[in-house]
């Protein structure tokens, strides 16, 4: 039973992975907006109800992985080692790796080849309204997650957690617009991890001050 279970997951977990892939490809390709639903499930040779059994709107393809990165950052915060602070420990997520889901850290941009893909990325995103739009909401979403996470960590009062928790998600977004502008000018790998550890560097530091114990 449990191993049938566990191929069935992973075939639904495969499939997730090639629509999104498919879609990512002609989003890159084409422009955010000038890609259709079925013309994604039709190169991904599934059905329009297919797709949308693995993702609630076309914006969903595109943040395929938000949840993973909300999900990191979280898990950071609960399995903290002892001494380590909620803050420092997100700081060292997001300055130490490109995305927060990847260990690999920085490394990856120094292939060309995954450079110009991740660029491309940004690029499209950086396009289409519709996406923007959605990273807002998103934002929105995290402020409550994270929220809720400083209330139970650091036992917090309700209106502080959500005050800190506004404030740690402007810095995300801080990050991931420097993140964005430094790929977009092709700045080289050395100078686009310099400037991302900059942003979140002082964003910390300035935060771990204002909440000093």
């Amino acid at each position: 039973m449990m191993e049938g279970l566990g191929l069935r997951e992973s075939n639904k977990a495969r499939t997730r992975l090639a629509i999104s892939d498919v879609a990512t490809r002609l989003f890159i390709e084409r422009g955010f907006e000038h890609v259709t639903v079925a013309e994604i499930a039709e190169a991904a040779q599934v059905s329009v109800k297919t797709v949308f059994n693995y993702f609630s709107s076309k914006e969903d393809l595109f943040f395929d992985r938000i949840d993973d990165v909300r999900d990191v950052l979280l898990d950071a915060v609960r399995a903290r080692p002892d001494g380590t602070g909620a803050l420092e420990a997100l700081r060292a997520i997001l300055a130490d790796r490109l995305v927060p889901f990847d260990p690999a850290g920085w490394r990856s941009l120094r292939d060309p080849d995954r450079y110009e893909q991740f660029r491309s990325f940004l690029a499209t995103e950086h396009a289409a309204p519709a996406l923007r739009a959605r990273r807002l909401v998103v934002a929105e979403q995290w402020t409550d997650a994270f929220a809720e996470l400083f209330e139970a960590e650091l036992r917090s009062a309700p209106r502080d957690a959500r005050v800190l928790a506004a404030l740690v998600t402007g810095l995300m977004g801080l990050r991931e617009r420097e993140l964005s502008a430094a790929m977009l000018e092709r700045a080289s790998p050395r100078t686009v991890e310099r400037r991302v550890r900059a942003v979140v560097d002082e964003g910390f530091a300035r935060l771990a001050q204002a909440y000093a114990p």
